[in-house]
């Protein structure tokens, strides 16, 4: 039979009973037995020279979660008491390093706030305490951990690139926009906007309409956004150009060139008020027809047209005949152009009388440089300078309402009618007249 004794301070003691068994023999048979002896043999107590057995010391163990953040994340701080009188309660204070954040929390669990600490690694501290025992009430641990930097936070860089940078209005422009951040986090592009024209864009391309824009230079913008909200703009500009004017074709370039706009010149007097639809000799008739025909063929491409026919009078006469005079020429000029095919409604007519008379100058001029004249006519003209004068004046000038271009002031001197124009040959006729004989 055996016994065990719990002490709640101190070593165990384990005491022994022990019980002999008692043998039996021939010797001893006859012996009375006593059975207190039987049962009871001896009792083994403590030794009161043994050392007892150490009891274990508190201890505590620390814990961070997670041992590693970014400044302004939190950390959980955690301790595990061991060998503490689980009956007591516990006092718990936990201390950082310095510079590593603060600590809030008393008990088993505390946060660590990093919003202000410095980068770099710390070390957090608990100590437990049991206050109701007088020894082995405490104990000590430790957690590390680090607090990196926050990453940098860099806005975007953004361009925008337009092709082509100028246009003529009415055309489109192809626009592409470029972002990155150096910080290597994604990035969106967006809010494509115009002061003119209208964007239709996908991402990192539009396209700009210029219709029905006023010609002028048009900003273009768009946004960049980063992952994180930083947000940066950028812009280009394009320009929008007048149209130029039409190309004339090659053909109204040769017509207008080629028009042979020239004055058409009249003998003196002509044509009479009797019969206003004399007057025009050969060599001017052929001037007006080429210049009906041109003209027709001018009117195909410019049915704006019209010619501008202006009379006018040598100063010899009075004032209001030289008016009526210059009416008629420029009436008769007109009234053959519409026999060639003209309308009329292409023709507009003045008359100025003697107001538009050439000076000298002019005149000299004229045939100085005409190139169809030989030195020998130039000089013959020069001789006669008056007389050619007062034949210069008695034209209708010309002019191209388009292009302002009026007739060439040109007396035709080589002309087979030339004399009929000046007027020499007719007062040579009327001389020869005069001395010949009378027949009988």
């Amino acid at each position: 039979m055996s016994a065990r004794f719990n002490l709640n301070v101190g070593p165990v003691v384990t005491g022994v009973l022990i019980v002999l068994p008692i043998l039996l023999c021939p010797a001893s048979a006859q012996m009375v037995s006593n059975p207190k002896e039987d049962l009871f043999v001896g009792y083994q107590g403590p030794d009161p020279g043994a050392v007892p057995a150490p009891s274990a010391a508190p201890s505590a163990i620390c814990a961070v979660q997670p041992n590693e953040v970014i400044v302004g994340e939190p950390i959980t701080a955690t301790v595990t008491p061991d060998h503490f009188n689980p009956k007591h309660t516990l006092s718990y204070v936990w201390s950082p390093s310095t510079g590593g954040g603060k600590i809030i929390g008393k008990d088993r669990v505390a946060q660590i706030e990093t919003t202000n600490a410095a980068a770099g690694s710390y070390t957090v501290t608990a100590h437990v305490t049991d206050v109701k025992s007088k020894k082995n009430n405490e104990a000590r641990c430790s957690a590390n951990f680090t607090v990196k930097p926050p990453p940098p936070k860099n806005p975007p860089n953004m361009s925008i690139s337009a092709l082509p940078l100028s246009i003529l209005a009415g055309g489109t422009v192809n626009l592409s926009a470029h972002c990155t951040s150096p910080d290597g986090v994604p990035v969106t592009i967006s809010n494509w906007t115009s002061v003119g024209g209208a964007v239709s864009s996908t991402g990192a391309s539009a396209i700009l309409d210029t219709a029905r824009v006023s010609p002028g230079a048009i900003a273009v913008s768009a946004t960049c956004t980063d992952s994180r909200g930083l947000n940066v703009q950028a812009s280009t500009e394009v320009v929008v150009e007048n149209p130029p004017p039409p190309v004339p074709k090659p053909e109204i370039k040769v017509t207008e060139a080629g028009l042979g706009l020239h004055s058409i010149y009249f003998p003196t007097a002509m044509p009479p008020i009797m019969n206003p639809n004399a007057g025009l000799v050969a060599s001017q008739r052929q001037t007006l027809v080429a210049l009906a025909a041109d003209f027709k063929r001018y009117l195909q491409t410019r049915s704006d047209a019209h010619l501008i026919l202006e009379g006018n009078a040598d100063p010899r006469g009075r004032a209001a005949y030289d008016q009526k005079l210059s009416e008629r020429r420029v009436e008769r000029v007109k009234s053959f152009l519409v026999e060639q095919g003209v309308s009329e409604t292409d023709i507009e007519t003045k008359a100025f009388g003697a107001l538009h008379v050439l000076s000298e100058d002019e005149v000299k001029f004229s045939f100085e440089n005409d190139p169809q004249l030989s030195p020998e006519e130039r000089q013959r003209a020069l001789r006669n300078l008056r007389t050619i004068i007062l034949a210069s004046d008695r034209r209708v000038d010309i002019t191209l309402s388009t292009t302002g271009q009026s007739s060439v002031r040109q007396l035709p001197l080589n002309a087979a009618d030339a004399l009929t124009l000046i007027g020499g040959r007719e007062r040579a006729s009327k001389k020869r007249a005069k001395t010949a004989p009378q027949k009988k």
